[in-house]
């Protein structure tokens, strides 16, 4: 699957075991991320650990941002995985189909709405996100700070699909 095969350390096959325990399964990626890199994967698990408790931001909401940037990028390990937790949730693959079409609608509220269009727009179309974008965030309610955390969640998720694309094994 990758070009380095996932070796985790006793230290990671503990953390990816509680994984497992708490999800149902370790996705193939996460393993391969511990193995290669430990103390990034923990940092990765804390920012999922973080976002997954959000002050003001739906956590669905993420997922909903993974699912549409993994799945606009071909990820499809990352699709499956969130569209498993999603469905878990109680989505439907219906509200699954609207994130994945051209207009991006996610079945939340309004402002969540407008938060994920603009931590979209952030990755997609940097040039068109700017002060105003940031000034209509706020205004609906958004602060800085919750601003921050879209963008960047986003932008993770958009560079770590490019790294695991990098390191799949293109000849099996």
């Amino acid at each position: 699957m990758f070009i380095i095969a996932p070796e985790p350390n006793r230290e990671m096959k503990v953390l990816l075991r509680g994984v497992r325990a708490k999800l149902g399964q370790v996705p193939p990626h996460w393993e391969f991320f511990a193995s290669i890199n430990p103390t990034r994967f923990k940092m990765f698990l804390e920012e999922i650990n973080y976002l997954s408790a959000h002050p003001n931001i739906e956590k669905d909401f993420f997922a909903f941002l993974r699912y549409a940037i993994a799945t606009n990028n071909g990820f499809d390990y990352c699709t499956r995985f969130n569209r498993q937790l999603l469905l878990a949730s109680g989505y439907t693959l219906e509200d699954l189909h609207a994130v994945e079409g051209t207009e991006k609608k996610v079945p939340l509220d309004e402002k969540h709405q407008t938060l994920f269009d603009a931590a979209l727009t952030a990755v997609y179309k940097p040039e068109n996100f700017t002060g105003e974008t940031i000034a209509a965030q706020n205004h609906i309610g958004w602060s800085d700070a919750d601003i921050f955390d879209a963008v960047d969640h986003a932008a993770f998720l958009f560079k770590f699909a490019r790294i695991l694309k990098a390191y799949i094994d293109k000849t099996a």
